[in-house]
């Protein structure tokens, strides 16, 4: 071989490394960086970074029960009934990346193709059955205007309250469901008012946009910025130690200057960090350029007018900026590729950093090709909790592949292809299958399960994150740990015919049935496939169907 090294000595050189590596700590799972594709950091440039949960870690859940107790007596203000505000918002409730039904009021847990995975109404779950009734193929189109996907961290206050609102209409004594006509299902009514789940919805996310932008939310979160936002000393330190290694550093936020300003002093100036004899270091002196008023996902495409920020007067200067980007000056709005104009950058040498995975991720990649970095808050639960049920997704995936034995040899009991076992039926498998993704669903913290997956499926959201990050991990300062020339490198993806161990459908010689009866198909079957009633557990079972098949 080129490189002189054997098969041989290059899997010993391999498994020794691997096995040098200690089980990792609750802390590393925090620091870790995730890759999706192969990002050398030697050929990284300029990095950027979004500002809110990004660069500002808001604490929660008292960021999340500020933003719904505003919207709620935002909505009391408009109308609705003042019992609402008895409402207590509670954080084990929502997760992020939910599609929401405005016709029907569901709230929609989806695999990556529109398939549903699981259904809540207001707070109630709905079973196979249940769901079938609004949606006959288990299925939604992610692009219909019916649909409203909950991307952000921004949406888990509002997710909670659009399932408040359908919960204390549909259980209100004074209302009752539509039962009939073209309406059936989709609202309540009330004598001769009727209130649609499309209204409530629309409602909340106006009554969102309106705190954010007009309301207090930003007020308050700056009058007391201890409760609501996390401040780390290894975040000015993070961004220093990135521009000591010649990269240039950027800020890019939807927020204004004048919050961005009172947010960073906060976040950066430390004065027990002070250089010495060059006196206390300002919040700007750790960009390049800073730009805010961004207006992303737009910033991506057609953006707006360029235009520097007078900061004495925190208002706009006049006419649109069209020269070189000067270090140290705040500019506002403009677009990626003003940027990429005005200081001479391409798309992959920038790496951007941000929360949002449409606005700041899907976009960032899609139009401009730069590389992408997600900050996912989330993430460290997750895998603390998926390290605790490894067993259980073991469990399932011998059991998904007993199932389609069963399907392969056209019999219940999957005689065929192992001798003198004793099987259980299908039936009992599918019920064991269903309860071991209950389960799983159950061990996260939250009542609406994980935010990647669903038993043995990915979610719609993680699916977006494999697509388009480049790189994930919970926090920005995860960068702190990665050397100058750090190469991140993914793992190979195989398709369906080139997995090892892959049975899709016996050879035709092998047959046990005569040529004319219908090829009997083997797929992978989603949660939703698991039509079943909840009944007692079957697990004990199904022991027998694992066991035969070792």
């Amino acid at each position: 071989m080129a490189d002189g090294m054997t098969d041989d000595d290059l899997q010993t050189l391999v498994l020794s490394y691997k096995g040098h590596q200690p089980e990792m700590s609750e802390t590393e799972y925090e620091t870790r960086v995730y890759a999706n594709r192969s990002v050398s950091m030697d050929r990284i440039k300029y990095i950027g970074f979004d500002m809110d949960y990004t660069l500002v870690a808001y604490k929660s859940p008292e960021y999340e029960q500020l933003g719904y107790q505003l919207a709620v007596e935002r909505l009391v203000s408009i109308g609705y009934p003042k019992e609402i505000q008895h409402i207590k918002y509670d954080p084990s409730f929502p997760v992020r990346g939910l599609f929401c039904d405005k016709v029907y009021g569901n709230l929609l847990k989806c695999d990556p193709f529109g398939n549903i995975l699981s259904c809540f109404h207001g707070f109630t779950s709905y079973n196979s059955m249940k769901m079938r009734k609004f949606y006959p193929n288990k299925y939604v189109q992610p692009l219909d205007r019916r649909i409203e996907i909950l991307y952000t961290l921004f949406h888990l206050p509002e997710t909670y309250l659009f399932a408040a609102l359908v919960d204390y209409f549909d259980n209100h004594p004074d209302y009752k469901r539509i039962e009939d006509g073209p309406d059936k299902d989709k609202g309540v009514k009330c004598g001769d008012v009727e209130i649609s789940y499309w209204m409530i919805q629309q409602d909340v996310r106006r009554t969102v946009d309106w705190i954010h932008n007009e309301g207090k939310l930003k007020e308050r979160t700056l009058q007391n910025l201890e409760k609501y936002v996390n401040r780390d000393k290894r975040l000015p330190k993070m961004l220093h130690q990135l521009r000591q290694t010649n990269r240039k550093v950027f800020l890019a936020t939807n927020s204004g200057y004048e919050y961005t300003m009172r947010l960073l002093r906060y976040m950066l100036e430390f004065p027990e960090l002070d250089e010495p004899g060059l006196g206390p270091l300002q919040w700007k002196s750790y960009f390049d350029y800073l730009i805010t008023d961004a207006n992303k996902p737009l910033f991506f495409t057609e953006g707006s007018m360029l235009r520097e920020v007078d900061e004495d007067t925190h208002s706009l200067k006049l006419g649109v900026f069209t020269g070189v980007l000067q270090p140290g000056q705040v500019y506002s709005g403009g677009s990626s590729d003003a940027f990429c104009k005005y200081t001479g950058a391409n798309g992959k040498q920038i790496l951007y950093v941000g929360d949002h995975i449409f606005g700041d991720v899907i976009k960032a990649k899609k139009e401009q090709a730069w590389r992408t970095f997600l900050v996912l808050p989330e993430l460290t639960d997750e895998t603390l909790v998926w390290e605790s049920i490894k067993a259980l997704y073991q469990r399932l995936q011998n059991l998904e592949y007993i199932l389609s034995v069963m399907y392969r040899c056209n019999t219940d009991n999957g005689a065929q292809l192992v001798p003198n076992a004793k099987l259980p039926n299908i039936e009992s498998i599918r019920k064991a299958i269903k309860e071991i993704v209950l389960k799983m669903e159950e061990s996260y913290p939250r009542r609406l399960g994980s935010l990647l997956r669903c038993g043995s499926q990915l979610t719609y959201f993680a699916n977006q994150v494999s697509r388009y990050a480049d790189l994930y991990g919970s926090s920005c300062l995860c960068l702190m740990n990665c050397a100058p020339n750090h190469l991140f490198t993914a793992r190979h993806q195989l398709m369906a015919h080139e997995r090892r161990g892959q049975i899709v459908a016996p050879p035709l010689q092998e047959l046990k049935y005569p040529r004319k009866t219908k090829f009997p198909m083997t797929r992978v079957m989603s949660v939703a496939d698991y039509d079943v009633d909840e009944e007692d557990s079957p697990m004990a079972d199904a022991n027998a169907a694992i066991k035969a098949l070792k």
